[in-house]
């Protein structure tokens, strides 16, 4: 009987040993807010278009804060719901491969034109999802030892509330994550929206585009999406964890 037992636990051991050895291993390999507003659901007028690329480019609208806390809440609490292993983020800074990797910022009807619209979490370069940064990071995530590749990317747009000219808007807050395997197969592509609870009226149909009222409203919508993603990243992962073996 002892001895059956013995085999057992040494069964028990050499199989949990094995689905550790075989556990895979992600990398993340950007993490950036875009802070170009998405205009679409409202007046695409050319003044408005100037207005919102001089608030992008404007050093007081200053999207860290709500990208930091998303991060944070990413690593410290989102992760663990994936079986995969998503490696440490030195060793992604640290690749020189990855310090060297030049990406397109430009794919189809995209609102990323350039790194300088962006804030990204220090270490990171600005990488969006497009298929020719998968496809040209292969080696980075060879040289990585990673089996997958992983973009978060934060967004934001305006939702409009009203009839014509009248009425608010409120932003919407727009979390996307990608992961793909090192050999370019999507394993999924998550995306979610929660919208702000500041709004702020419009004038003529057009939103005052001053950081000081935007602002708050990007910091809102961040919030409100962070507590709608753990369960929702938990319901992704069962299917993610079965996908990527």
């Amino acid at each position: 009987m002892k001895h059956i037992k013995l085999l057992a636990l040494v069964l028990f051991t050499f199989v949990s040993i094995n689905a550790i050895a075989q556990k895979k291993k992600v990398a993340v390999v950007t993490f950036y807010a875009d802070k170009v507003i998405d205009l679409s659901s409202i007046d695409g007028a050319a003044n408005l278009i100037a207005q919102n690329s001089k608030l992008a480019d404007s050093p007081n609208f200053n999207l860290t804060v709500p990208l930091q806390n998303l991060h944070k809440a990413f690593f410290e609490e989102y992760k663990d719901n994936f079986d995969f292993e998503i490696i440490d983020e030195s060793s992604v800074f640290e690749n020189e491969l990855y310090q060297n990797f030049v990406p397109t910022y430009q794919e189809q009807n995209t609102f990323i034109f350039n790194a300088e619209t962006t804030t990204s979490i220090e270490g990171y370069n600005v990488i969006p999802a497009f298929r020719k940064n998968v496809k040209d990071l292969k080696q980075v995530a060879e040289d990585l030892g990673v089996d997958g590749i992983m973009f978060v990317h934060l967004s934001f747009g305006f939702n409009k509330t009203g009839v014509g000219k009248f009425g608010y808007v409120s932003v919407q807050a727009r979390f996307q994550m990608d992961l793909f395997s090192k050999d370019n197969n999507s394993i999924f592509r998550f995306r979610e929206i929660a919208g702000s609870k500041k709004k702020a009226p419009m004038v003529g149909g057009i939103p005052v585009m001053k950081p000081e009222k935007i602002q708050p409203m990007c910091e809102s919508a961040t919030e409100k999406l962070m507590a709608d993603l753990n369960k929702k990243v938990a319901r992704l992962a069962k299917k993610a964890n079965k996908k990527l073996k």
